[in-house]
């Protein structure tokens, strides 16, 4: 009997971690959303002001762990993203922690192959001298780009009704673990 893999429609699905909620969105990423649920973020501080969290920006680097995730407490789902301004939820994990994150548009992904930073909040199959950060659990082949949420093809959810779409147009989700 075959079983279907349905979709978490959650970002953290386990593992050891340790959450983070006291820091607002700051600027956004080159994707044009602000921060979508699924990106790896990171903390920056701009012109001196209050640190936040942004999506991360820097490709191929060592970075920590940490990925934004839904904001259920204000029932907002997987697609619901945070404006400049909102404090993000976010979580860092351990190595064995899973995830659904977000890999770029052109990526081809194999389960086991390592992943790291693309520089704009979603993830890219490991390069030789890059820094793998996350194993992926799952295949995805993103080489065309997704059209956006909800399309049937798609392994991403729509956005929460009433809510604004804010995963961007070729990205797709995928199932990571922390190496």
């Amino acid at each position: 009997m075959a079983i279907t893999v349905l979709q978490p429609n959650t970002i953290w699905l386990g593992g050891p971690r340790t959450e983070v909620a006291d820091l607002v969105c700051g600027s956004g990423g080159s994707l044009g959303s602000v921060i979508c649920p699924g990106m790896l973020i990171e903390r920056y501080n701009p012109s001196g002001t209050f640190i936040r969290f942004r999506p991360h920006n820097t490709a191929s680097v060592a970075t920590e762990r940490m990925l934004a995730i839904e904001a259920s407490e204000l029932n907002k789902g997987v697609n619901d993203g945070y404006a400049i301004g909102d404090i993000v939820r976010a979580v860092q994990g351990a190595g064995g922690t899973s995830f659904w994150g977000l890999i770029a548009s052109g990526q081809n992904i194999t389960a086991g192959q390592k992943l790291e930073s693309n520089g704009d909040g979603t993830l890219k199959a490991y390069a030789t001298l890059g820094a793998a950060i996350f194993s992926a659990l799952e295949s995805i082949n993103n080489t065309s780009g997704w059209a956006g949420p909800g399309t049937p093809s798609s392994p991403n959810p729509p956005a929460q009704t009433g809510g604004a779409a804010a995963l961007p147009a070729g990205v797709a989700r995928i199932r990571i673990e922390v190496v």
